[in-house]
């Protein structure tokens, strides 16, 4: 059984819909890593400014496959809760493109300073989330395929990855105030790792109300 309660070209579509908007959000996360880690590597504001406008169009991008998969769930026969539960996923999957978008806004156009010894638990957190990320796409797409199991089992997965960073976060804290630099440096530091950690908390978002929509959509 499918969980949108169609056949064939009507489900068809709806996947490659939904995957399109997917593959905008991913390449908005790697434009948003690949922006810090050249900070990371030393690279100049002015190169890192052209970085964020790539960050950008990749963020718009993302806002129009959303925007044309909400159009035909609108338009599509389904039930009232089972669109309502696919438009929460779609939106809460929208605002990890908008987070991305953020970190790489506050990063670049605040001139922060990010002190090197925590340079490497940064890194860290930027590989952990590609890896959370993997993660819960395969989760949204197994979703769409009617795998019930399998998109909880993968939801499981995407809150442990979250509570993983959730300990590098507070590691880099604790690092940072433990730094001898000026309080002002450490608040925008802090506030950056934060927008860094609003990635992952939204991507937990998106894989609770996955299992919310399975439980919905699907009989078990």
């Amino acid at each position: 059984m499918d969980v949108f309660g169609m056949q064939g070209r009507a489900v068809q579509k709806m996947q490659s819909l939904v995957g399109e908007h997917l593959r905008w959000v991913e390449e908005t996360l790697l434009a948003m890593a690949q922006t810090v880690e050249a900070y990371l590597g030393g690279e100049k504001w002015e190169v890192l400014e052209e970085r964020a406008v790539e960050v950008h169009r990749r963020e718009s991008r993302a806002d129009d496959a959303r925007q044309a998969a909400e159009t035909a769930l609108v338009r599509g026969k389904l039930l009232a809760g089972t669109r309502r539960n696919l438009l929460n996923v779609l939106n809460a999957l929208d605002l990890v493109a908008n987070n991305t978008e953020a970190v790489v806004d506050f990063l670049v156009y605040q001139r922060v300073f990010v002190p090197e010894s925590l340079h490497p638990l940064v890194q860290n957190f930027l590989a952990g989330l590609q890896e959370e990320w993997k993660i819960l796409r395969a989760a949204v797409e197994a979703f769409l395929a009617g795998k019930a199991e399998e998109t909880v089992r993968l939801c499981k997965e995407v809150d442990q990855r979250e509570s993983f960073l959730d300990e590098i976060h507070r590691r880099s804290i604790i690092r940072l105030f433990g730094l001898e630099i000026s309080l002002a440096e450490k608040i925008q530091a802090r506030d950056f790792l934060n927008h860094l950690e609003s990635c992952a908390n939204v991507m937990e978002d998106v894989s609770d109300l996955l299992t919310v929509a399975v439980a919905a959509s699907i009989p078990f």
